[in-house]
């Protein structure tokens, strides 16, 4: 089963912010000619003063930020087949257990992952269909691709792995029968006659290509050829991709393009943070792909456009660095044009013309919720909260916080 999770372009974690929407504070910084005098935002108790990022280093951090970097080397299934236009879940899996629990390797390997000291992967799902939680995928005619990468310590133990997570999984089922994938004799992968799934592993390198896809209708001639579509289009991307090795991925940065440390955070600067790729992260280059919007197309091609090299996400807050200024603005303004029915504008902070809110009305059981869209110089953040005063703060801070950094 594909387990769902929501897309990064949709993450609005509140939770942790909810202690810090009150209050007055004052801001730090000092006016800059032609800009914003940041000192007279009204913040609440919001840090506007960049973190030191380095300082909040966990022994945890290492197999995350490699994750993170494999996040810019997977395909997205979409750019194979166009019919997949629903993100069905995407994120780093640091532990053996994370990637046991993937449909793509199948709840049975985890002692193969084990065994051959798998060091982290990155999992990315997409449907023609929306994810429904109340319904298996199997019981719909969705297509289905799921691709996951797995690190291992070295290219002999990654083919190794490669051939013991096929016949793991395969042995699951004695009606299983192994099937060729055209183009990649090397690769494993097998199908139960009658169901319309397909599972293959493929090695590359140091890394375990991982598949698992669905298909309308138990096809095998089909199932097979989008394998090799996938594949296709999968290897020339890992050729690309230098491995980091396995005793230096504890000392990778932490902030690699600079951007965490402009991001919002809850409560004071300079606390100790541990990297989490879906609340506290930097997505560097390619891997920045993974917060696109998708919907509306007209913000997704604003975001084209705009040239956004690098992104960074922390915890309701998710920034964007783009080609250059009017790239930032542009953006921001195509998203209030393309509100969608359930969504109103409403004030943006006071003396912050960058800045544009939006609330969503409470509906189908979700709670109302507020968006801003803020931007300074070649940089755009999104922020949210519960109601609109303060989201408005944290869009303010957000803005003295990015002016504070430069």
């Amino acid at each position: 089963m594909v387990e769902h999770r929501t897309p990064v372009t949709a993450r609005l974690a509140l939770g942790a912010l909810a202690v810090l929407l009150v209050g007055c504070g004052t801001v730090d910084g000092t006016a800059t000619p032609g800009e914003i005098d940041v000192r007279s935002l009204e913040v609440g108790s919001l840090t506007t003063v960049p973190a030191d990022i380095e300082i909040g280093r966990k022994p945890t951090d290492g197999p995350i930020l490699e994750g993170l970097r494999m996040a810019g080397a997977v395909v997205f299934p979409h750019e194979v087949d166009p019919a997949l236009t629903h993100n069905w879940g995407t994120d780093v899996l640091d532990t053996p257990r994370r990637a046991s629990d993937a449909s793509a390797i199948s709840n049975v390997n985890l002692g193969v992952l084990e065994r051959h000291r798998m060091i982290v992967g990155f999992d990315i799902a997409e449907g023609s269909q929306a994810f429904d939680k109340a319904k298996p995928a199997i019981e719909t005619d969705a297509r289905v691709t799921r691709v996951v990468l797995l690190r291992f310590p070295g290219a002999k133990i990654a083919e190794e792995a490669a051939r013991d997570l096929e016949a793991t999984d395969f042995g699951v089922s004695p009606d299983n029968q192994p099937v060729q994938i055209p183009g990649y004799p090397a690769a494993h992968a097998h199908w139960r006659p009658g169901v319309k799934t397909i599972g293959a592993t493929f090695a590359h390198g140091e890394i375990v290509v991982s598949l698992f896809l669905q298909h309308p209708s138990p096809d095998i001639d089909a199932l097979a050829k989008r394998v090799a579509a996938v594949l296709d289009a999968q290897i020339p991307l890992l050729d690309k991709f230098t491995p980091t090795a396995p005793d230096r991925i504890a000392d990778l940065p932490r902030d690699p393009d600079d951007l965490l440390r402009r991001t919002l955070i809850p409560g004071p600067a300079n606390q100790q943070i541990a990297i989490a790729s879906r609340e506290f992260a930097a997505w560097t280059g390619r891997a920045g792909l993974h917060y696109r919007p998708t919907e509306p197309a007209e913000l997704g091609a604003a975001w084209d456009r705009g040239g956004v090299d690098s992104v960074a996400h922390s915890y309701s807050t998710t920034l964007f660095r783009f080609r250059d200024d009017a790239a930032a603005s542009a953006f921001g303004a195509t998203w209030q044009d393309t509100l969608s029915a359930a969504a109103h504008p409403v004030a943006a902070p006071e003396g912050l013309p960058q800045a544009r809110c939006a609330e969503r009305r409470a509906a189908g059981g979700a709670p109302a919720l507020t968006r801003c869209y803020v931007s300074y110089r070649r940089y755009g953040a999104f922020v949210s909260g519960a109601e609109p005063a303060g989201a408005r703060r944290q869009a303010a801070a957000q803005y003295a916080l990015l002016a504070n950094a430069q």
